[in-house]
C-alpha cells in the first residue's frame, strides 16, 4: 500500500511541479516588500489619523497606507517627510502640499461610537484643487480597527482604480518546518496582507491544494498519510473547524476546486488506474467521472460561469492546458507556446487564465487573453508556481521557489510585484473572496 501511495504521489506532484525543502520553522506573519511598482503609479498620502479617545491601538493611516502601496498602483508619500499632518479637511493647507507634490491627501479621525468601538471619519482631497472629492464614515468594533484600516484602503481604491479592493480578503498556505527532529506542514489561513496567521490544520505528513468556497467559509485540501499509505481531499468548515472527508479511495485524492455555486468539487482521481478529473456533488454525495483518458488529467479549475473547466493533461506528450464543458464534453486544447503550461486559474470576470509556463530553462506566470489566446509572461522565474488571482482580478498570487521560498503577488499586466516573506517555506497559495 505504501508503495502504491508513494508511486501515484510521485506522478502526480511530478505534474504539477511541486517541491518541498527543509526550512526554519514558519509560522510568523509574512512581511510584504514592494518590489516593483507601476511607473503611473497614483501619488497619494494619508496623513496619520486623528483620535478623541486617546491613541488608537491599531495605526489606521499606517494599514491603509500599506495596503494601498502593496499593488504598486499607489505612490504613497512618507509620513516622515510630511509638511503637517491635519486630521480634518479645514486644516489642510493645500499650498504647501502641493510644494511636496502630493496630487491626493487622505485625512480623518476616529472618535468613540457610543457602542464600545469606534466611529471612522476620512475624506480624501485633491490637493490642487483644494478640495474634498470624497467624505466617508466607518464603524468598527473595539477589534475591528485593522478590518476597518482595509476598509479605508478598499474605498480609496476603488475611487481611483473603478474596481474593489481585496483588502479585507484572505488567503491560505501551506507551510514546512523543521520541528522536534521531524518535519511539520501546516495549513495557515491569514489576512491577505499575511497578518492574523492562523492554522486550519497541522501534521507530520504533507498537506495540498487549499481551495476556498466561493463564500469564503471553507477549505478544500489535500491531507496525505503515509503510514497508511492514504490520501485524503477533505472540506474544512472555518468556523468551527468541523471537517467532511470527501474521498480517501486508492491512489491519487488530489487537486480539488469548486464550482462557482459552492455545490461541487471537481478534483482527480486514480481509484480506476488512471488519474482522471471527476466532479462531486456536495448536496448528493454523487460521484461523475468528467475525463476518459490514457493520459494525466489534472488541475481542473470552473470558469466563473460554471460552464467550463480548464485542466492540465499531458495527452500531447507534455502537461498542456486543456477545456472542456462542465460535463466532459468539447475538450480543446488551449495553450501551445512554451515547452508545457498548467495549473490553469481563471480569473474572476474569465476574460484571463493564469498558468505557469516552462519556457527557456524556468518555469515562470503567465497570463492567457481566453477572447484571443494571446499569452504573456509576468512573473522573472526561474521557479514559479500555484497562481492564483486576487478575487477582483486585478493581481495574482503565486510561489516562488530559489534560496528563500516565499509568496509573491504581480499584476496582471507584470507591471507590478511584491513579495510575502517570512522566515520559512511558503507553498500553495490560494486567494480568497473579497471578504465583504
Amino acid at each position: 500500500m505504501k508503495k502504491s501511495l508513494a508511486r501515484t504521489y510521485v506522478a502526480f506532484t511530478a505534474l504539477v511541479g511541486f517541491v518541498l525543502t527543509a526550512a526554519a520553522p514558519a509560522q510568523a506573519a509574512l512581511q510584504v516588500d514592494i518590489t516593483d511598482s507601476s511607473q503611473s503609479a497614483i501619488p497619494i498620502a494619508i496623513a496619520p489619523f486623528g483620535s478623541d479617545g486617546g491613541q488608537l491601538p491599531v495605526d489606521v493611516a499606517q494599514v491603509a497606507s500599506d495596503d494601498l502601496e502593496s499593488t504598486g498602483l499607489f505612490d504613497v508619500f512618507e509620513r516622515q517627510n510630511m509638511v503637517a499632518k491635519p486630521t480634518r479637511a479645514d486644516q489642510v493647507n493645500y499650498e504647501n502640499w502641493r510644494t511636496s507634490s502630493v496630487d491626493n491627501l487622505v485625512v480623518g479621525s476616529a472618535a468613540p461610537n457610543g457602542q464600545g468601538g469606534y466611529r471612522i471619519t476620512f475624506d480624501l482631497l485633491d490637493v490642487y484643487q483644494g478640495r474634498s472629492i470624497a467624505s466617508f464614515q466607518i464603524n468598527a468594533g473595539r477589534n475591528e480597527l485593522r478590518d476597518a484600516a482595509h476598509t479605508v484602503a478598499n474605498l480609496i481604491y476603488e475611487k481611483f482604480v473603478g474596481e474593489k479592493g481585496y483588502f479585507l480578503s484572505r488567503i491560505g498556505y501551506i507551510t514546512m518546518a523543521k520541528e522536534n527532529g521531524g518535519l511539520r506542514y501546516r495549513l495557515i489561513v491569514s489576512d491577505y496582507d499575511g497578518n492574523n496567521p492562523a492554522t486550519v490544520y497541522s501534521s507530520r505528513d504533507p498537506i495540498m491544494s487549499p481551495s476556498w468556497s466561493p463564500d469564503g467559509t471553507k477549505i478544500a485540501y489535500v491531507a496525505f498519510d503515509i503510514n497508511r499509505g492514504r490520501s485524503s481531499l477533505r472540506v474544512q468548515d472555518l468556523a468551527t473547524g468541523n471537517i467532511r472527508e470527501i474521498s480517501s479511495r486508492e491512489g491519487i485524492n488530489g487537486a480539488p476546486t469548486w464550482s462557482p455555486d459552492g455545490r461541487r468539487l471537481a478534483m482527480t482521481l486514480s481509484y480506476r488506474g488512471n488519474p482522471d478529473i471527476y466532479s462531486y456533488d456536495l448536496g448528493t454525495n454523487q460521484l461523475t467521472q468528467l475525463t476518459n483518458n490514457g493520459a494525466i488529467d489534472t488541475e481542473a479549475n470552473w470558469s466563473p460561469d460554471g460552464n467550463h473547466i480548464a485542466f492540465t493533461s499531458d495527452r500531447g506528450g507534455k502537461p498542456q492546458v486543456y477545456r472542456m464543458r462542465s460535463d466532459g464534453s468539447q475538450v480543446e486544447r488551449l495553450t501551445f507556446e512554451g515547452q508545457s503550461n498548467q495549473r490553469a486559474s481563471y480569473s474572476p470576470d474569465g476574460e484571463q487564465i493564469a498558468m505557469v509556463q516552462k519556457s527557456g530553462n524556468g518555469f515562470r506566470i503567465a497570463v492567457m487573453d481566453t477572447q484571443t489566446n494571446n499569452i504573456r509572461i509576468v512573473s522573472e522565474g526561474p521557479l514559479d508556481d500555484g497562481p492564483d488571482f486576487a478575487p477582483n482580478g486585478q493581481a495574482i498570487i503565486y510561489a516562488r521557489q530559489g534560496r528563500n521560498n516565499e509568496l509573491a503577488t504581480v499584476s496582471t499586466d507584470g507591471q507590478t510585484r511584491s513579495r510575502l516573506s517570512q522566515g520559512g517555506e511558503v507553498r500553495e497559495p490560494a486567494w480568497g473572496p473579497l471578504g465583504y
